[in-house]
């Protein structure tokens, strides 16, 4: 297993990230990670455009007398 760069824990469940972008779940019964997922390619890039927001349309900017004059 690689070094973990992260982890997440609730009060249930403990996760790590490893630095290739794999997931790991901890089992509390077996005391060992299990791999979740294959992470991902070399030249992929680790946020989509969807998770950054910048696909994502920006807020019209209005001023507050257009705000007062005309619904959104």
């Amino acid at each position: 297993m690689a070094k973990l760069i992260q982890i997440c824990a609730s009060q249930n469940d403990l996760f790590g990230l490893d630095g290739d972008g794999v997931v790991y779940q901890y089992n509390f019964n077996t005391n060992n990670w299990l791999k979740l997922g294959h992470g991902r390619d070399r030249g992929e890039s680790a946020l989509t455009e969807e998770q950054t927001g910048s696909g994502q349309p920006k807020p019209e900017r209005r001023s507050a007398k257009e705000r007062r004059s005309r619904p959104p």
